[in-house]
């Protein structure tokens, strides 16, 4: 993996299975959010118009995953928006677990405009694992199709 950020699919049944990196961990999940995205659209169609701020949290890591890729997922059917931009701007690890707190960016559902590929139901807890090294975050999970 010679590039600084990026993702990859690996085909898995009715599944995806997506590997992301990034050199930290909110820029993983960042680009988490974006691979997520590509798989619905092509983002490239979405114009950044609206900002949306996402809060997330959960006991470890992994579910923080889930439910921040859960929110997005929900934010599409609550806002009727699609999203191209994606900033996590903390993760914070408290007694409690870990919070995540983002901005997203994105427009109005427009059908005309944006042609999408696939309906993505929701992240499934299998295959997740995040892999936290000194310079480069590694990301591995699986959406259900």
């Amino acid at each position: 993996m010679s590039l600084e950020r990026g993702f990859r699919y690996h085909e898995h049944t009715a599944d995806i299975t997506i590997e992301c990196w990034a050199p930290t961990l909110e820029e993983a999940f960042a680009e988490a959010a974006l691979a997520t995205f590509e798989v619905i659209l092509d983002t490239s169609t979405v114009t950044p118009k609206d900002e949306v701020e996402v809060n997330v949290s959960g006991p470890d890591l992994q579910a923080l995953l889930v439910d921040w890729i859960g929110e997005l997922i929900a934010l599409v059917d609550i806002n009727a928006q699609f999203f191209c931009r994606f900033e996590v701007d903390s993760i914070v690890e408290s007694e409690d677990g870990f919070s995540l707190s983002a901005r997203v960016w994105g427009e109005d559902i427009d059908h005309e405009k944006h042609d999408t590929r696939t309906e993505v139901k929701a992240m499934t807890y299998a295959d997740i694992r995040i892999d936290r090294g000194e310079h480069r975050t590694v990301l591995w999970f699986t959406l259900d199709l």
